[in-house]
């Protein structure tokens, strides 16, 4: 978990206000089956409210829940916000190494603060939206047509939420390969400044 808190540290926005962010460790091996139950749907992991409102209680805010599962392969997140409780579910045997379990980290903590998928290949398609994939070019523009030309990297890229007919605004992004990408890219970054430091 070190390593996850230590990259998010390091990344843009996320290093601006390092200090405000904080991270709570819960050790559940005993009461894992008590609390959370396989699902079928999405998320693949229900988690019992009566145990997610304890820790709302406690905390005396919204927060994201961060699962890692130590044997599991599948890692998601609900497309949420900043002012909402979402859990970000992390498989850690999907991973190559503690690199890339970070970036994956990143990728999903993406989802949870409202960024879409950036990736044209992928199996559960999901809505096109603001900030990052938008359902034409007329779109886009009006999302982040400010930047292109302003940053090299932005510009009017087809396909993201496994549709190659939506438009994204870079080429690598965290929320399009994690494994490939370094940072979020401009358009994502500036939304999360945004929705971070209001």
């Amino acid at each position: 978990m070190v390593f996850l808190i230590q990259r998010l540290k390091k990344a843009s926005p996320f290093e601006k206000f390092s200090d405000r962010i904080g991270f709570y460790y819960i050790d559940l091996k005993k009461e894992e089956r008590l609390i959370f139950k396989e699902s079928p749907n999405f998320p693949p992991l229900g988690v019992r409210r009566d145990f997610l409102d304890s820790i709302r209680n406690y905390l005396k805010f919204d927060y994201k829940l961060i699962i890692i599962d130590a044997l599991g392969s599948v890692s998601c997140a609900e497309v949420s916000s900043i002012d909402k409780l979402s859990l970000i579910i992390l498989g850690k045997a999907g991973f190559k190494d503690k690199g890339s379990f970070a970036k994956g980290f990143l990728h999903e903590l993406g989802h949870s603060l409202g960024l879409r998928d950036e990736c044209v290949d992928y199996s559960r398609p999901s809505p096109a939206g603001e900030p990052n994939c938008a359902t034409n070019k007329e779109e886009a523009q009006k999302w982040w047509g400010d930047l292109v030309g302003k940053s090299p990297e932005v510009n009017y890229i087809r396909g993201c939420c496994g549709n190659k007919n939506y438009i994204r605004p870079t080429i690598a992004s965290l929320m399009n390969d994690p494994d490939k990408a370094e940072d979020f890219g401009p358009v994502n970054e500036r939304y999360l400044r945004e929705v971070l430091i209001p």
